[in-house]
């Protein structure tokens, strides 16, 4: 699923906009997501937080055996899923960024968060990533 971003990511009603849409790509069962910012134009430190939100919100951990979301627990391990007792984690999905103009791009580089995010030169080369 590509999502076509546009404006700016700021603090406000474009960061609810912005995070609603990957919540409902996540609903709709959209495991691959690809973010295309070629039309984002300024993003702030609420923004970045909603980069990282969405980041967190498609790669959250689930149960290999019911799908259910399961968490570290305080420790830093994992306690069997309370759903169905499995003890196997995967990864929900992937998020991927592709076409950042300068601001941006130095922005996750400056936050180091470019270590964090699969970021992409082309649409085309993004989705490719994802293979299959």
């Amino acid at each position: 699923m590509v999502l076509d971003i546009a404006g700016r990511i700021t603090a406000g009603e474009g960061s609810s906009i912005f995070r609603q849409a990957i919540r409902d790509e996540v609903a709709q069962g959209h495991k691959d997501i690809l973010l295309n910012l070629h039309d984002v134009t300024y993003i702030d430190s609420s923004g970045l937080g909603e980069l990282v939100l969405g980041h967190g919100t498609v790669t959250q951990n689930i149960c290999d055996s019911c799908g259910t979301s399961v968490f570290q627990n305080d420790q830093g391990g994992w306690d069997p899923c309370q759903q169905c007792e499995g003890t196997g984690r995967t990864s929900w999905g992937r998020l991927k960024l592709t076409n950042l103009n300068s601001q941006v791009r130095e922005l996750l580089e400056f936050s180091r968060l470019n270590t964090v995010f699969s970021i992409h030169e082309s649409e085309e080369l993004a989705v490719e990533s994802f293979g299959g």
